[in-house]
């Protein structure tokens, strides 16, 4: 990380030593643990298995030095995702979401999400489903929502199917419970997606059989997730189930969307 700003690749890969160690529960990286840190830290980098390497991708823009660097955010991500592209890796790198709030006579920015490496794993559901959700998404109002689908495509990613399904669910809410604030339609916290939708799916145009295929977000979360206790059933979904539901809560989240003029 050269820049006119300055040379911070020593604190750079200082603090992704310091983050290495930290995730994988080491006292050192190499066996002889002699050499120095950044040198230990590019080796490891470059022979961890795959998902290590992926949770470095996105320890590259949480380091101090990164936002000291003066590159553009998004071209650092832009070009991540044209090697992962032109190598045809199903990743995709998402976006910084930032929030400029007033704050006395001055504004600051926040940092709500940092990038994120998710799954891709078809074109064009990403384009027209992922992406444009994640986009819709970054709006302030829409933060918590934000949050659980971030967390609900980390868990795909990770095999955390259960939470994956919990998360989708908790994400559809949130969106349905910003529109009724923003709209001034009652509802109340404790309102569950069946409730939500009664609320909301009156005020649309959309004809009725389209309000039976919003339930299925609700249903699989109920069904399959890690929301509820299993008892003495132990519950294992499928990965494709994930898979499905996070394309179709993005669906679902871009109809409602579109519906009340959100998107």
């Amino acid at each position: 990380m050269i820049t006119r700003g300055g040379d911070y690749r020593a604190e750079f890969w200082q603090e992704i030593y310091r983050r290495l160690l930290f995730r994988t529960g080491r006292l050192q990286l190499s066996q002889s643990g002699h050499g120095p840190n950044a040198s230990e830290a590019i080796a490891y980098v470059l022979s961890c298995p795959g998902e290590e390497f992926l949770d470095f991708l996105e320890d590259i823009f949480k380091v101090d030095c990164y936002l000291l660097v003066g590159i553009p955010e998004h071209v650092v991500v832009d070009e991540l995702n044209e090697l992962l592209r032109v190598d045809n890796l199903p990743y995709h790198v998402t976006h910084f979401v930032k929030e400029t709030v007033t704050e006395g006579r001055g504004l600051k920015i926040y940092i709500r999400a940092y990038p994120q490496v998710i799954m891709k794993d078809n074109e064009a559901l990403h384009a027209n489903a992922i992406a444009p959700v994640l986009m819709l998404l970054q709006q302030p109002h829409f933060r918590a929502a934000n949050s659980e689908y971030l967390s609900a495509l980390e868990d795909y990613r990770k095999g955390d199917i259960g939470d994956c399904l919990t998360k989708c669910g908790s994400a559809f809410e949130s969106v349905l419970k910003v529109i009724c604030d923003r709209k001034g339609w009652t509802y109340s916290q404790k309102d569950t997606a069946k409730q939500l939708i009664s609320i909301v799916f009156p005020k649309t145009n959309l004809d009725s059989c389209f309000e039976q295929p919003l339930m299925i977000i609700a249903i699989l979360r109920n069904k399959l997730s890690t929301a509820h206790g299993a008892g003495t059933a132990v519950k294992q979904p499928a990965p494709h189930l994930a898979l499905y539901a996070l394309n179709a809560t993005a669906s679902a989240i871009l109809l409602i969307a579109q519906e009340t003029g959100e998107y």
